[in-house]
């Protein structure tokens, strides 16, 4: 599980949604999940395992808050859609609710 705070190029960019947030032990430990999403993705890319990044949302969790946009069954659907993917699916991506997050 992984953040959009992960993302590099948003944070790079001035008018992204995250270009001001900046809390860099979670964005880093997180861009570190992405790192080895890629790396991991390579070594099992000759089987049938999808290795994948996903971000959730903002989830009304303990971390998230109760000014979080999304309840937990929501923030879960990234999550479940990369677990049930078909054999075809991707690997070696960055996803939220069926869409690529800018690495």
């Amino acid at each position: 599980m992984s953040s959009i705070e992960a993302s590099l190029t948003l944070h790079a960019t001035p008018n992204s949604p995250i270009y001001d947030s900046k809390p860099f032990a979670y964005n880093a430990s997180k861009a570190a999940v992405n790192a080895f999403t890629i790396h991991l993705a390579h070594e099992l890319r000759n089987t049938p395992v999808k290795i994948n990044s996903a971000h959730p949302g903002w989830v009304k969790t303990e971390l998230g808050g109760e000014g979080a946009m999304m309840d937990i069954a929501e923030g879960a659907k990234t999550g479940v859609e990369l677990a049930i993917l078909p054999d075809d699916g991707p690997s070696g991506g960055f996803f939220h609710l069926g869409e690529p997050v800018p690495w």
